[in-house]
């Protein structure tokens, strides 16, 4: 499964909306069922590149299809993504 333009605009949407410090995770997996999300801090992340740099938050994408989780930049190879919280 890869993530469409639109789904990626709904979670860029969702996270935009959500307000700094708060749990977006709840809403987004109602939201986008089907879809693997996973949250951090943004510290447990350093050294890689986000897809998407919002003001509170970073997005990576995953490939989320076999147990080991890869980080992918093509919206085509990701299953799922990690929303990562800045400034908490």
């Amino acid at each position: 499964m890869s993530l469409t333009t639109e789904q990626l605009e709904a979670i860029t949407g969702l996270l935009l909306r959500s307000l700094p410090g708060s749990n977006p995770l709840p809403a987004l997996r109602s939201e986008m069922q089907g879809i693997s999300i996973a949250g951090c801090d943004a510290e447990d992340m350093r050294g890689e590149t986000p897809f998407r740099r919002l003001p509170t938050f970073d997005l990576f994408l995953v490939n989320s299809a076999t147990r080991c989780w890869s980080l992918v930049a093509d919206p085509g190879e990701a299953s799922g993504v990690i929303v990562a919280a800045r400034g908490r």
